[in-house]
């Protein structure tokens, strides 16, 4: 009787299979898995990713490995900790385009294992499916560009009329008692890791600037001079004196067969830290130290310059922001001296959308402002205005001014 109880009990699952199989509803063409993993960054255009696909029914293998490919697709688009589409308008234009999107995304595949990571049967709303997991290649600059041409994005272009392309600086790490510079001169990895991410940079369209001349080296000793506190950071200085907007400060090291390499983003004007990440090369002995630095180096900086995207999409809402560092060289009495710093507070808050004061002493006045592109395209504006504004109670004068800094002296009238 057992037997033939299980008998009758294994036919009732198979007909219910069967009846299941029978009624299997048409393979979506947007992705119905949401399981992926990022790999490694494997060009400044392209990611590798892990994915599982869900194809309905039990051996539908050809739409599991489509729904797999959505899925990596989905992932770089939107998943992760990197995402391209960052903002709820990027996402609500996405939305509008989504199904169309996906109908055949093997543009944006440049790659895809033979080997099929796993397997397995299952249900997936009640639905008899095929899950299968493998590795694939997505071009992330053509989903980019993409989603540029069909207005989910906003164009280079775009940002570069708005408000010109961030200018960045790549510096090592250095000890207080080296220089950037004396680094690079000195340590061929540092040298190799600075080339790998000026690579990418370049590659994504952005503004570099390499600190090697004497020039800048000297203004650097004049910035540190004039900002105190930041004579602490070598790194913070330079990329001030270069005038970047943003600079990426990075260390690594090389044990065995595999290097580890930390990449840091952070914002001139302030010192934020917009980003920062620590990318390994995979386990490779005897290969050679260059091809692994270059490997950890690409595992960290195509996530830092995600959000270095952000921030500078961000910025851009709020203006061009400059830091203006004024010092006290004239005689004023505390009286007189109040009179000017409450005149200047006015000025500053009066000229733009957005300020923040940073340090306000018988010394030294530190602001930060946000500039209106039309208005001020360029620090020296910003120079003259308050030059004339200032002029009935204190004489301003120019000791430097680059692209986001302007260090000025404040003189009896």
């Amino acid at each position: 009787m057992k037997m033939i109880a299980r008998f009758a009990s294994a036919a009732a699952v198979a007909a219910l299979i069967a009846a299941c199989g029978a009624n299997v509803p048409k393979q979506p063409n947007t992705p119905v898995g949401n399981e992926a993993t990022f790999v490694e960054s494997y060009s400044p255009a392209e990611v590798t990713v892990r994915a599982t696909g869900i194809g309905y029914g039990d051996e539908n293998k050809k739409g599991a490995d489509a729904d797999l490919r959505r899925t990596a697709v989905q992932f770089v688009l939107l998943m992760g900790t990197d995402p391209i589409i960052t903002t709820p308008e990027e996402r609500m234009r996405f939305d509008n385009i989504r199904e169309s999107f996906f109908e055949d995304v093997n543009r944006f595949i440049t790659w895809e294992a033979d080997k099929v990571t796993a397997q397995k049967h299952g249900t997936h709303d009640g639905i008899p499916v095929l899950k299968r997991t493998k590795a694939v290649r997505v071009h992330k600059e053509n989903l980019r560009r993409e989603l540029t041409e069909r207005g989910v994005l906003v164009s280079q272009a775009t940002l570069q009329s708005a408000q010109g392309n961030p200018v960045i600086m790549v510096i090592p790490d250095s000890p207080r008692d080296q220089t950037p510079l004396t680094v690079l001169d000195k340590n061929p990895l540092a040298k190799q890791a600075a080339a790998t991410i000026e690579s990418y940079l370049t590659a994504r369209r952005y503004d570099v600037v390499v600190p090697r001349a004497q020039d800048q080296i000297d203004q650097m000793v004049s910035v540190q001079t004039e900002l105190g506190g930041a004579a602490a950071d070598p790194a913070y200085a330079m990329a001030m004196s270069v005038g970047s907007d943003v600079y990426f400060v990075y260390s690594g090291t090389v044990e065995g067969g595999k290097a580890s390499v930390a990449v840091k983003a952070y914002e001139s004007t302030t010192g934020r830290l917009l980003g920062a990440e620590t990318g390994y090369s995979k386990d490779r002995p005897g290969a050679a130290t260059n091809a692994l630095v270059e490997e950890a180096v690409a595992d960290a900086v195509d996530h830092v310059l995600e959000r270095v995207k952000a921030y500078w999409q961000d910025d851009l809402k709020q203006g061009l922001q400059y830091r203006l560092v004024i010092r006290v060289t004239g005689s004023f009495d505390k009286d007189a001296l109040e009179t000017v710093q409450f005149k200047l507070g006015d000025v500053i808050e009066s000229s733009f959308d957005k300020s923040k004061e940073n340090v306000l002493t018988d010394k030294t006045m530190d602001y930060n402002v946000w500039a209106s592109r039309d208005e001020y395209s360029r620090s020296a504006k910003i120079y003259q205005m308050l030059k004339e504004k200032m002029a009935p109670v204190a004489k301003l004068n120019q000791i430097n001014i680059n692209r986001k800094l302007l260090i000025l002296s404040l003189d009896n009238p």
